[in-house]
């Protein structure tokens, strides 16, 4: 059975008239008085026009984190990432409300839940001037897959079969098997579809950029700015609005807020929360929160000397005060999560509410310890990165908490590299961990909680029952269907206390109250100049 995506809809109005008239003559009517002349009444105003997008200017943004290259495969920093989709574009997209959506392509067919085809959109243009054609949908792909490429994104794709041109403007693509993320997948953020044969080589695209996207590239200096200029030729007509965006990088906050405020920069990403509250009530200007799509989280590995037993994992879960913690590590700035799915995944997300432990119960986790072995408790070491301003906040009040149940927290503080290499051994002991930007349940939780050799299974859970759910979630394509099993995945994290999720942190963004129409997308992955104007 094929299941057909259309993107219009047809509606059909009938419009029946029927008029009855008389043949008998009418009576000779009674002369009626002359009636006054009315008085002249005034002509009303005409409505406010209400200010819409206008095209033009210059928009100066300052950022503290830098973006080493523009390599649109192979890159896998932060900073790159959240510049890319003002430069390139993907088949979907997946919104602001996590759904995927039509992007360079038009429209597709499923059929038998593996074969997908894809109408490509006709006149879309790179920004050398070549139209998109299926060709270079088919080589961006195969370069992802290609292991000597080295794309740091190539698992997201590894479902796929055999990738097809039919014609100029239509892509095969066969999977394996069915997988529910796979149209997500091909909108996250390594899958851009870039010209084919444009990159011979992993440097070629490292200093330049040809993509379909709104914004061209016109200057790169690492480490100080990326300037980009509006693409006359851009696909979605009449965006973007702006004619050119000045992308700088300021290491300091402080000193971008103060270049805010003197109105030589007109927006600022902000990554500590305390710089936003000094800002957030300035009646010059405008400070938003997002709800973002990432965790910051506490780790308690499955094979550890005492979180092993999962009582004493609950037990800790339910000692920690979360709002406390929360209003530590970012002022209060954030959602609380409780499955793992923060809020801004809206249709995927079950209220912290509604899961189990969620609740502080210092009796209740005095009584879970006991029942474990431990009625006096223990001692035990919670690692945090060097350099992580919320990790080094949230820490103290963790420690707090557990003492209330008798656990001794020694926190111990290690270099991103060390940490890594830990977590990529398989031998990561109770920390904290900050992670995001999965567009789908199944990237998420597959990786991280299925058992080798699908999965990593970090945290040596060893859970056949999340196995279970996580390969239905995987293999069912109906988004309602799926959700059933990952709702179930929320609660068994919940009660089995393996990661707990404590908060996730809104994206935080100041600026002048004449830019207009910024749309922050909730992964933090992308900047949402398309549709920004000003109004000066």
């Amino acid at each position: 059975m094929k299941r057909t995506r259309s993107l219009m809809a047809l509606s059909l109005l009938a419009v029946v008239l029927l008029v009855l008239t008389s043949c008998a003559p009418a009576p000779t009517p009674t002369p009626a008085p002359t009636p006054k002349p009315a008085a002249p009444t005034a002509t009303p105003a005409p409505p406010t026009p209400v200010p819409g997008p206008k095209s033009g200017g210059t928009l100066v943004f300052a950022t503290s984190i830098d973006v080493p290259s523009l390599e649109p495969h192979l890159e896998a920093a932060d900073a790159w990432h959240r510049r890319k989709a003002l430069i390139y574009e993907n088949l979907t997209w997946v919104d602001n409300d996590v759904i995927v959506k039509p992007q360079l392509a038009e429209s597709w067919e499923i059929k038998d839940d593996i074969i997908y085809t894809f109408k490509l959109r006709k006149g879309v243009l790179f920004h050398n001037g070549k139209e998109l054609d299926a060709e270079d949908v088919k080589y961006s792909l195969e370069r992802q897959l290609d292991p000597k490429v080295g794309s740091a994104g190539r698992g997201d794709l590894v479902m796929i079969n055999k990738i097809e041109v039919v014609d100029k403007y239509t892509i095969r693509i066969t999977l394996n098997e069915p997988t529910g993320p796979f149209l997500a997948a091909l909108g996250g953020r390594y899958n851009a579809v870039i010209p084919k044969d444009s990159a011979p080589t992993g440097d070629t695209l490292r200093r330049t950029a040809i993509g379909t996207g709104p914004f061209i590239v016109e200057e790169f200096v690492p480490a100080q700015k990326l300037v980009l200029k509006k693409n006359p030729n851009y696909w979605e007509k009449g965006k973007p609005y702006l004619d050119r965006l000045l992308i700088q990088v300021v290491p300091d906050e402080q000193t971008a807020l103060a270049g805010l405020r003197a109105g030589t920069i007109d927006m600022v990403a902000i990554e500590d929360a305390k710089n936003f509250l000094l800002v957030k009530d300035d009646p010059k200007l405008l400070a938003t929160r997002t709800a973002a799509i990432k965790i910051d989280t506490l780790e308690l590995p499955g094979d550890l000397e005492y979180t092993k037993n999962v009582k004493v994992r609950q037990a800790i879960l339910l000692a920690l005060d979360k709002p406390a913690i929360m209003q530590a590590g970012i002022m209060g700035l954030g959602q609380l999560v409780g499955g793992g799915i923060p809020p801004a995944m809206k249709y995927w997300y079950v209220p912290v509410e509604q899961l189990p432990n969620q609740k502080r119960d210092v009796a209740k986790a005095k009584q879970l310890l006991a029942e474990a072995g431990y009625p006096t408790g223990f001692k035990m070491k919670l690692r945090t990165i060097v350099g992580y301003a919320t990790m080094a906040a949230n820490a103290p009040v963790i420690a707090a908490n557990l003492k209330d149940i008798g656990i001794e927290v020694t926190v111990e503080t290690v270099d991103l590299g060390v940490w890594i290499e830990d977590w990529r051994a398989l031998r990561e002991p109770i920390t904290l961990n900050a992670w995001g930007g999965f567009m789908d349940p199944d990237l998420l939780y597959y990786r991280h909680f299925h058992t080798p050799p699908k999965g990593m299974d970090f945290r040596r859970w060893k859970n056949a029952r999340a196995d279970e759910l996580l390969d239905k979630g995987r293999s069912t394509v109906d988004p309602a269907k799926r959700k059933v099993y990952y709702d179930e995945m929320q609660k068994l994290i919940a009660e089995e206390a393996i990661m707990v999720p404590l908060y996730s942190a809104d994206l935080l963004n100041a600026m002048q109250k004449y830019v207009k129409g910024y749309i922050q997308h909730p992964s933090g992955w992308y900047y949402g100049f398309k549709d920004t104007w000003l109004e000066k």
